[in-house]
């Protein structure tokens, strides 16, 4: 269900631009006109291609770069005149840059000794942090006696022990391992929760974004496409970039050619679906969104509401307790779907028939229009 969530600005960015020019003479407007507001305890992702927005938008609220025009507001005050040493705001980077030549008690307590705390206060607070990231008793390593976790962990602890009001983080799982990497995300999760204190994070990994925001905002060519939940940006992407970006999608382009109790039809050339939007008129041009994890080999046991359509394998990918198809209408259309291993024959050739449910399609606006 869609609903309307009041988010409070403590973050507020607005009216953002920033342009560069290439040695080649050129503009390129990296953020065209940001308009975003994130509350004080959010976990917010920015999320999109390379060359989207994302890090200079990062880079901009960190103070590593200026705005051509607009603000950036946080907790009411516009920091974008502040330097970045005096803006309440820290970063953790992809490359980590801790200091080789320090301890890791040195490199969590460098920005308490650059503020001047006095040493036994310096000391608590770096074993507390260090104590928050599960790095207890460690602080006479170097990071060279660390492995590309802990090292990730002493970054964090670095960024947090200034408690700042705003944590930035560029892409730091993205040096890790699987494994590691999916461990982090949850204790990274765990960590925002604790602090209480407003994440903005950066991936290029979409399945990390869904995993781990409170919202994401989807970034295309500097500007916004969608702010939403995960659920919202997955199930129901507002702009034909987004549906397309996120996850693996089967889009069916068609005309609204009749309207009726059992539904609206829409001929997606000679193909026939229902769909459940009530909005659609006829004659319309319409797109309609079908996820691969929405059709299935047998029909939904407990709803009547469902169609079906054949599809000719091309393609078949196991991926432990599922199947990848890929295949093709009857019409020519590439279809893919993520169905549950089944006694069903499955051979490349061989024609299988797949159900969904009705109100599994949903609408976006058609990629015709922007022709």
């Amino acid at each position: 269900m869609n609903t309307q969530v009041q988010i409070s600005e403590y973050v507020k960015i607005h009216r953002a631009h920033r342009q560069f020019i290439t040695p080649e003479g050129d503009a390129i407007r990296a953020l065209d006109g940001i308009d975003l507001s994130i509350a004080q305890s959010e976990f917010i992702t920015l999320l999109g291609p390379s060359g989207c927005g994302k890090t200079t938008l990062l880079n901009i609220v960190a103070g590593f770069e200026e705005l051509d025009s607009g603000d950036i507001m946080l907790d009411g005050e516009s920091i974008i005149h502040k330097p970045p040493h005096k803006r309440p705001v820290n970063t953790v980077f992809q490359s980590y840059a801790l200091f080789p030549h320090m301890t890791v008690g040195d490199n969590v307590g460098y920005g308490l000794d650059i503020a001047g705390v006095n040493k036994r206060e310096r000391n608590r607070r770096v074993a507390e942090a260090l104590e928050m990231v599960g790095l207890a008793g460690i602080e006479k390593r170097t990071p060279m006696q660390l492995s590309g976790g802990q090292q990730q962990r002493v970054a964090l602890a670095r960024a947090i022990i200034n408690r700042p009001k705003l944590l930035l983080l560029d892409e730091p799982l993205s040096a890790l391992d699987k494994n590691l990497r999916l461990k982090m995300q949850i204790e990274l999760k765990n960590l925002q929760a604790e602090l209480g204190i407003c994440f903005i994070f950066v991936t290029h990994d979409q399945e990390e974004a869904l995993t781990m925001s409170d919202r994401i905002v989807v970034l295309n060519g500097g500007k916004i496409e969608q702010v939403g939940t995960p659920d919202e940006v997955y199930h129901r992407p507002k702009t034909h970039f987004v549906t397309t970006f996120i996850g693996e999608s089967n889009v069916f382009s068609g005309q609204v050619i009749s309207t009726s109790a059992a539904g609206i039809q829409v001929d997606c050339n000679g193909f026939s679906l229902i769909t459940t939007d009530r909005s659609l008129t006829v004659g319309e041009s319409v797109d309609l969104l079908l996820r691969p994890e929405h059709l299935s080999l047998t029909p939904p046991a407990d709803s009547a509401d469902y169609a079906s359509f054949t599809l000719e394998l091309d393609q078949i990918v196991f991926v432990g307790t599922d199947y990848q198809l890929h295949g093709k209408l009857p019409n020519g259309m590439g279809v893919s779907a993520l169905v549950r291993r089944t006694s069903t024959p499955l051979a490349k050739g061989s024609v299988v028939k797949l159900y969904f449910q009705h109100d599994a399609l949903h609408t976006i606006p058609s990629s015709r229009r922007h022709v």
